[in-house]
């Protein structure tokens, strides 16, 4: 048996994603101090992961303290039908988009990280993520403290949470400083 490539208590593996819609550049270099609740997916588990990021959201609703890409395996898409499943994708980002809050920038709120060869999927053991999506999260130091696959996801991201993110009290945009 393969050895997992993620361990918790160590360093995470490194990665660089680009975020559909938004095109932010997405990696432990460019998250400095945020932490990222990675969601591996498919479109057959993505209704789980919408439920539990719903749920993690009105108990974490600052971005900048953590982040929650999905990141979507991409690579049994053919070359030839890749511009095709992009602008799905992109209407389901632009449906997200228009359900936000007011105030809140969805960029920040609505980060879906298309995994085109599977690498970065691969790196972080993201296997069978169709009927059971795969949780890792990643302290804002960058060390992996938490893994978990199936089940009840939301039970399983706030357990992960507690005591690595402190939690907010309201989705409610950042207090501007005049």
């Amino acid at each position: 048996m393969a050895r997992p490539s993620v361990t918790v208590g160590a360093a995470a593996p490194a990665f660089e994603l680009t975020a559909l819609g938004s095109n932010r550049i997405v990696s432990l270099e460019t998250c400095p101090g945020t932490a990222l609740l990675l969601a591996f997916h498919d479109q057959n588990s993505v209704a789980a992961v919408q439920t539990m990021q719903e749920t993690v959201r009105a108990r974490y609703s600052d971005a900048a303290t953590l982040l929650i890409p999905s990141v979507v395996n991409m690579s049994a898409v053919p070359v030839f039908l890749r511009s095709l499943a992009e602008q799905v994708m992109k209407g389901t980002y632009a449906k997200a988009a228009e359900a936000m809050p007011p105030g809140l920038d969805v960029a920040d709120y609505v980060v879906i990280l298309l995994d085109w060869d599977g690498k970065v999927s691969k790196r972080y053991a993201a296997h069978k993520i169709a009927t059971n999506p795969l949780l890792t999260l990643i302290d804002s130091q960058g060390i992996v403290r938490g893994v978990h696959q199936g089940g009840d996801l939301t039970r399983a991201a706030l357990e992960m949470l507690e005591g690595v993110v402190s939690p907010s009290t309201s989705l409610a945009p950042p207090a501007t400083s005049g």
